[in-house]
C-alpha cells in the first residue's frame, strides 16, 4: 500500500523492478520472429540474461523510471527451399550492451556460431530484420513499466494524493532511432543494405553486397562526365596522377594506384560503367560500378549502382564514395554552388575547323560594325541625311567629296603619262 506519510507524492520513493524486467523481456522478446518472400526467417530462441538496474521512482507528484540493463538473447536463423524443406540454418547469440531510459539509439553485438562464407546470408538477414523488431519492443518498456508497477506507489487523491493511481503524470517517451549494428566481422552496416552475396576468386570466396547512393551536383551533366573521365580535371579533385581515359576497354588507375579497374562502358554526358577495386580488396576481385547522370533544370543528378563489394568493406565504401568523390568534387571545382562552363572535349578533332576558316579580329569587328551601322540606317534613314547634307554645308574640304579627289588624282596621272610618253618618242626620233 502507499506510504500516507509521502503526503501529495512529493518525497523520494523507489522501487526495485529488475526482477520484474527479466520475466518481461523474456515474455515478450521471445515471441519475435520474422521472415521473407525468399524463404529467409530467423527468430528469438531464448533470452539469456537481463542484468543491470531497473527502478521506479515517485518525486515530487512524479513518477520516474530509471534503468539500464545489458541483454543477451540467442536466435536462429534458416532458409528453405521451394518445396517447404529447409536448405540451411544457422544460430548465434545478440548482445545489446546498453537498453537504457535516456537513450533510444541501440547497438547489436551480433555473432555466430558459423563464420563461413556460405552462412553471411543468413547473419545479414537477422541483421537487417530481426534487430528492428527487438527495436520495436524496447520503444514501449518505459510506459508498461510504469503502468505495472508504478499505481501502488501512489496516494489515492482521497487520501491527500494529487494524483489518482490511474492517471499518473509520466515522463513523455522518445520514438527509437534507427539502431547501430557492431557485428564481429567488423561490416557495420547502415539502414538500406541489400541482401548478401557470395563471390569467388582463385585464392578465396567472401560474400558481397550493393551500394546505391544519390548526389545532386551543381553543373550540366557533361561537365560531370568530364570530371569522371578527363585525366587533367580528375587529377585536379584527386590531388594525385591519374591514369584515365574516357575510351571503353582502357583501364585506369587513380589516388596513387589504390583505385583501379576498366572503363566498360560509356555514353558522353549520360552513363558511365566500369570494373572498380581497392587495392587492399581480396586479389583479382573487382566489383561493378554504374554513374547514370541525370540533367537537371540547373543541376545534375548522379545516381551510383556498385555490386560486389566484398562484406567486410561495406561500411568504408560508403564513406570513401562520400568522402574522396562527392565531396572532393564539390570542394575543387565548386559544384555544390555555381555551374561553370561547357567542357572542350565537346568539340571532336574531326569536327573542328582549319586556322584558314577562322575569321580575324579585325573581320570580326568590321563585320559587326557593318551591322550596326546598316541596322541604324534602316531604322532612320532621313537621320542620315540630314547628317549628310549638313557635313557639305559646313565645310569645302575635298575630303568629304571622294569623287572629287578622283577625278584630281586622274587628270595629274593621265598628265604625267603624256609628259613621259612625250619625251621618249623625241629621243627615239633623234
Amino acid at each position: 500500500m502507499a506510504d500516507w506519510r509521502n503526503v501529495g507524492n512529493w518525497h523520494w520513493k523507489e522501487r526495485n523492478c529488475l526482477e520484474w524486467a527479466k520475466q518481461y523481456f523474456k515474455e515478450t522478446l521471445a515471441e519475435i520472429e520474422v521472415s521473407d518472400n525468399s524463404g529467409y526467417s530467423a527468430r528469438v530462441t531464448s533470452v539469456d540474461s537481463v542484468e543491470g538496474d531497473v527502478d521506479l521512482n515517485v518525486r515530487k507528484g512524479r513518477l520516474i523510471a530509471i534503468y539500464d540493463v545489458e541483454i543477451k538473447l540467442s536466435w536462429l536463423a534458416s532458409k528453405k527451399e521451394n518445396d517447404g524443406a529447409e536448405d540451411d540454418s544457422l544460430s548465434g547469440n545478440i548482445t545489446i550492451p546498453e537498453v537504457a531510459h535516456d537513450t533510444d539509439d541501440y547497438i547489436y553485438d551480433i555473432t555466430a556460431t558459423d563464420s563461413s562464407s556460405s552462412k553471411l546470408p543468413l547473419k545479414d538477414f537477422v541483421r537487417r530484420r530481426l534487430t528492428p523488431e527487438i527495436t520495436k519492443a524496447f520503444k514501449g518498456f518505459t510506459d508498461v513499466l510504469k503502468e505495472k508497477n508504478g499505481a501502488d506507489m501512489f496516494i489515492a487523491e482521497k487520501d491527500g494524493g494529487v494524483n489518482a493511481p490511474g492517471v499518473v503524470e509520466t515522463e513523455p517517451t522518445k520514438a527509437p532511432k534507427e539502431e547501430k549494428h557492431a557485428d564481429t566481422s567488423g561490416a557495420a552496416s547502415a539502414g538500406g543494405s541489400s541482401a548478401v552475396s557470395v563471390a569467388k576468386t582463385k585464392s578465396a570466396t567472401f560474400a558481397t553486397v550493393s551500394i546505391d547512393q544519390t548526389v545532386e551536383l551543381k553543373c550540366s551533366a557533361d561537365d560531370l562526365f568530364a570530371i569522371l573521365t578527363d585525366p587533367q580535371r580528375v587529377s585536379v579533385w584527386t590531388r594525385a596522377p591519374a591514369e584515365v581515359q574516357p575510351k571503353e576497354g582502357t583501364t585506369f588507375k587513380l589516388f596513387g594506384g589504390h583505385i583501379e579497374g576498366k572503363m566498360t562502358k560509356i555514353k558522353p554526358g549520360k552513363l558511365l560503367e566500369q570494373t572498380w577495386r581497392v587495392a587492399s580488396w581480396p586479389a583479382d576481385h573487382y566489383s561493378n560500378v554504374s554513374f547514370e547522370l541525370e540533367q537537371l533544370s540547373s543541376s545534375t543528378r548522379l545516381v551510383l549502382k556498385q555490386t560486389g563489394v566484398p562484406f567486410n568493406e561495406e561500411n568504408a565504401t560508403k564513406a570513401n564514395w562520400d568522402r574522396y568523390y562527392w565531396n572532393g568534387i564539390k570542394g575543387t571545382f565548386g559544384t555544390n554552388r555555381l555551374p561553370f562552363t561547357p567542357p572542350p572535349y565537346k568539340m571532336s578533332a574531326s569536327s573542328m575547323p582549319n586556322a584558314a576558316d577562322w575569321a580575324t579580329t579585325s573581320d570580326i569587328l568590321e563585320s559587326v560594325q557593318y551591322t550596326v551601322d546598316s541596322a541604324e540606317r534602316a531604322a532612320n534613314p532621313r537621320r542620315n541625311l540630314r547628317k549628310r547634307k549638313t557635313r557639305r554645308r559646313t565645310t569645302n574640304n575635298n575630303s568629304y567629296f571622294p569623287h572629287a579627289n578622283y577625278a584630281f588624282w586622274t587628270i595629274g596621272t593621265a598628265s604625267a603619262a603624256a609628259v613621259t610618253i612625250a619625251a621618249a618618242m623625241y629621243y627615239i626620233n633623234s
